[in-house]
């Protein structure tokens, strides 16, 4: 059994080649990075929601009254990596329509039950120009394009997916005609995220709690129909990195759950991929080196037969 690796988005390298050789050396699966220390346009907010609804870049976020940016410096480690893939899949990532309304409302944009929807509808707009631009710029045949929703871990295990924000995220599965995923980095409700219809679910694997396991049953028969696991084993936090047999015990136990309630096997492993728990901007890159190497000795064990 041959497992792969992929990313999550972001990485701590200033350097655009140095940040090419990380993501080449890295990953299977090659993925478009953002680079936020090399310039503040490749900060994730930015990056995605500069000019929308009269806010501009204000440090790493988005302030009302703010002049927007040019946007020319905001895909710089994107291309750098599209110019040197060599096979056919490439994965990338955009801020989800539900954060990017936070973020937004945050910088002073008024708020109301349609900011969701306004927000998703210019990000689509945004989405169909970066998807065309991967296409022009390589040869690849397959995308895999992940919605990063870290402002879903709001509602932890307690609090149900919003209406306006579960149809904002079905319109970015409607919307394009490439694999979409969503990823949150924290517990939400999973269950009803199954439900929505991605092909990918990228979680952190330490993360995982009540939101979860309140929605298992769902989240195995969303895998039962197709839909797909990337599994963020190794923390990005800072401080010593867990022992390789702890993080292989933390995803034994989530495994072990979802094949009880019914997943396929080959769902979790073989037809999945295995990435870092977040992006690893905030980490220096030594510890994103440290993290990489500590997911492979985990993919490693894995493949062996753990």
């Amino acid at each position: 059994m041959t497992l792969l690796r992929t990313g999550v988005g972001s990485l701590p390298h200033q350097d655009v080649f140095d940040a090419v050789d990380f993501v080449i050396a890295t990953s299977d699966i090659p993925y478009l990075p953002q680079l936020p220390r090399r310039h503040p346009q490749e900060s994730m907010l930015v990056q995605w929601g500069d000019g929308m609804l009269g806010a501009g870049p204000r440090d790493a976020g988005l302030t009302v009254g703010v002049a927007p940016g040019t946007r020319a410096e905001a895909f710089v480690g994107a291309a750098a990596v599209l110019a040197r893939i060599e096979g056919d899949t490439v994965k990338t990532q955009v801020t989800g329509p539900v954060t990017l309304a936070a973020a937004l409302l945050a910088g002073g944009v008024s708020g109301g039950p349609s900011l969701i929807g306004s927000v998703a509808e210019q990000l689509e707009v945004r989405i169909d120009e970066h998807l065309a631009w991967i296409r022009d710029e390589s040869d690849v045949s397959r995308i895999i394009l992940m919605i990063d929703e870290p402002a879903l871990a709001a509602l932890g295990s307690t609090d149900r997916l919003p209406g306006e924000a579960a149809r904002a995220l079905i319109d970015m599965i409607e919307a394009f005609d490439v694999e979409v995923g969503l990823h949150c980095c924290g517990d939400t409700d999973w269950g009803a995220v199954a439900q929505l219809g991605f092909d990918w679910l990228s979680w952190d694997v330490a993360a995982l709690a009540g939101g979860f396991y309140e929605g298992i049953d769902a989240i195995a028969a969303a895998l039962g129909a197709g839909t797909r696991v990337m599994w963020g084993i190794v923390p990005t936090t800072t401080g010593p990195l867990p022992d390789t047999n702890v993080l292989l015990g933390r995803y034994g136990t989530v495994v072990a759950s979802l094949v009880v309630a019914g997943a396929p096997y080959e769902a979790l492993a073989s037809r999945a991929l295995f990435t870092p728990a977040c992006g690893l901007a905030g980490m220096s890159v030594n510890n994103a080196e440290a993290v990489a190497d500590a997911l492979r000795l985990v993919v490693e064990e894995v493949e062996s037969g753990w």
